[in-house]
């Protein structure tokens, strides 16, 4: 059994008892966590108490005392078990200086290396975990070094909840109970392609690469070995590419596609596996996540850094593509946006609808939601691998919808190669279907796009996707504007309205994604509601209140895709309000990122740089006229759905008044 899976297997009683169970700090004295084990590390995230076996070991096991998340009576949750310290120091430098002189100065390294994976970030190996633990300390009071912490193997949940029953066949490729409800592989085969040329990586803790219907599909080269294996690993491979036409088990949607295999683990090995072989690599799937459930997670810098290096740099600067399953919170109020690894503009965020085609029972809900393709929560699982030349037919929860979104991608870059990772959200959100149309979470964005926080943009369509690809020309360059509000007040307690700051934004950009990051001082996050409200009036809700006790939003990142195509010009609002009893939260300030191409100003339809009542007249002089009428305008029909009607008259009295 492999550590990894070790970590996922101890996390299922853990996160019931944290909820369930409390204990006081000297009762986690009595429980052998007091100050003879228990130790102040510097992390990724600050600097947490743990309570550590083996410290003089190269790695050691650990359970995280939790001092910082007492309720408001003082009690402890239960200490998190599944940690895994190591005898590496991860650091950046603050300027062009010998890494190995610095570390050494203050001694307790035996080998300083650069992170490929991660330009600027090094890795100081010790020779225990005392010793790594002491020489972030030395070197966080070094000027020179502008961060360090100790590399450390979190706990994650595998996002996979077989609880329904099924049968073996593969309706996620072929419904042929519910037509509609399936990934649409026959219309994207029939044009003749399978992902051949294309490797996925499955990051995780290993699949058995010897699988009767895998091993023909293994890549070596573009893997990080073929060590352990998990049923979850080797399921999420073959919803991605199990053989074809070999007479076993069932097919993967990308069958023609190569396979890798890559380990997710601490920080560091998080860090190398994004940035490991993306010049053969080209789409990489991860059905993990924090263990957060409902509370605010964090990803390390380093992570964070190889994510964004990889999708600058992978693939000859095309860009690495991130699949990454939207998880199955929904049980514990969990959203996308707690994730920061679903919560990235660098991702694709991938939600869950089951064989009756709307939201499965787990799927969360989030701004970051980009959109959904099939897997369990309606009635059946799916089927696919399992170890042992095993399969399965209950297979599901996101941990299914992201491998199979990953086919999906595959399919789409055997049809078009110099798609950019950019170019492929575009793809997917172009080509998107609208599914459960009647579920009263559907709006339509400034830009008309039909946009929904359980579902994204919709249902991964193969067939629509490739076809786009196969004609799609790359979007231009992407450009960013960067906004920062003081705001320093103290939010009304218990006060459902809260504050609202606004920043008006002049730069003229057509919007791919938006960020936000909050900075505010709280003992209770719990409490926060934050909102985000564009020009057009498009909400992004990225909190709602809920049970969590951590401290403070610490420079915290929020991703929205909802706005995608509206223009980043006129007053943006962002309203946090905090709305339970009994802790004083004081907003400091925020920021605004927009990312996206240079834009034109939507409803402009004269061209003269404002939306304006020459504007509205043009509109209401092809009001509800048919294409081929002489006095048909295409440019007023603003959503794109083929007239000129009320939908376009609300988006143009949207952005009435913006311009130049």
């Amino acid at each position: 059994m492999s550590t990894h899976m070790r970590w996922s297997m101890l996390l299922l009683p853990i996160a019931f008892a944290g909820f369930a169970l409390s204990v006081s700090p000297a009762q986690a004295t009595a429980d052998g966590l007091g100050s003879d084990k228990s130790v102040m590390i510097r992390t990724a995230h600050g600097r947490e108490m743990f309570a550590v076996d083996a410290l003089e070991a190269r790695t050691a096991e650990a359970k995280r005392v939790n001092a910082d998340l007492a309720d408001k009576f003082g009690r402890l949750p239960v200490p998190a078990a599944g940690y895994e310290i190591t005898d590496v120091v991860i650091f950046r430098l603050s300027d062009e200086q010998p890494a190995t002189l610095v570390v050494n100065s203050h001694g307790g390294a035996t080998e300083v290396t650069a992170i490929d994976a991660a330009p600027g970030f090094y890795a100081a190996s010790c020779d225990s975990v005392a010793s790594a633990i002491s020489l972030a300390d030395a070197l966080a009071s070094d000027d020179r070094v502008l961060e360090c912490y100790v590399s450390i193997a979190q706990p994650v949940t595998l996002r996979d909840l077989p609880t329904d029953p099924g049968f073996p066949n593969q309706w996620h490729l072929r419904n042929t109970t519910m037509a509609i409800a399936d990934v649409n592989a026959e219309d994207a085969w029939n044009a003749g392609y399978d992902g051949t040329g294309v490797i996925v990586a499955v990051i995780e803790g290993g699949w058995q690469t010897t699988h009767e219907d895998l091993a023909g599909n293994f890549n070596a080269e573009a893997s990080q070995g073929s060590g352990g294996s998990s049923n979850h690993a080797t399921s999420v491979a073959g919803v991605i590419g199990a053989v074809d036409n070999n007479g076993l088990g069932g097919v993967g949607l990308a069958h023609g596609a190569q396979l890798a295999n890559i380990y997710f683990g601490n920080d560091q090995q998080n860090a190398d596996a994004f940035g490991y072989r993306n010049d053969l690599n080209d789409v990489k799937s991860s059905s993990w996540g924090p263990w957060d459930l409902g509370l605010l997670a964090e990803m390390s810098s380093v992570e964070r850094t190889a994510l964004e290096e990889a999708t600058a740099t992978g693939r000859d600067g095309l860009g690495e593509i991130f699949v990454w399953a939207g998880g199955n919170g929904a049980d514990y109020n969990d959203r996308t946006d707690y994730d920061p690894y679903t919560s990235s503009r660098f991702t694709l965020c991938i939600g869950g609808i089951g064989d009756l085609d709307y939201r499965s029972d787990f799927n969360e809900t989030g701004s970051s939601m980009l959109v959904v393709t099939h897997t369990s929560g309606n009635v059946r699982g799916i089927y696919t691998t399992m170890v042992g030349n095993n399969y399965t037919s209950s297979f599901g929860g996101t941990s299914a919808a992201a491998p199979l979104a990953a086919g999906a991608v595959a399919l789409m870059l055997q049809a078009n190669p110099n798609l950019t990772w950019r170019d492929v959200q575009h793809v997917l959100i172009d080509s998107a279907r609208k599914n459960d149309p009647t579920n009263v979470d559907w709006v339509v964005n400034g830009a008309g796009r039909d946009v929904n926080y359980n579902y994204g943009f919709g249902a991964i369509d193969a067939g629509a996707a490739v076809a786009l690809a196969a004609e799609w020309t790359n979007v231009a360059e992407e450009l960013s504007c960067e906004h920062t509000q003081l705001v320093g007040v103290a939010l009304p307690d218990n006060d459902p309205v809260g504050v609202m700051s606004t920043i008006d934004v002049e730069d003229m950009i057509n919007i791919e994604s938006v960020e936000i990051i909050v900075n505010a001082t709280t003992t209770y996050v719990g409490d926060l509601r934050i909102v985000l409200t564009a020009p057009t009036g498009t909400e992004s809700i990225f909190t709602v209140p809920r049970e969590d006790s951590q401290d403070d939003l610490n420079a915290y990142l929020f991703t929205s895709f909802r706005h995608w195509d509206e223009s980043s010009q006129g007053i943006w609002s962002l309203t946090i309000s905090d709305e339970k009893a009994g802790d004083i939260a004081t907003w400091l300030d925020w920021s605004l990122i927009i990312h996206g191409t240079a834009g034109t100003i939507l409803g402009d339809l004269d061209g003269d740089g404002d939306v304006d009542q020459s504007d509205l007249g043009i509109l209401l002089a092809t009001y509800d006229l048919l294409p081929g009428d002489p006095h048909y305008n295409d440019d007023a029909d603003l959503d794109g759905d083929g007239d000129v009607d009320q939908s376009d008259l609300g988006i143009l009295l949207a952005v009435y008044g913006t311009g130049t």
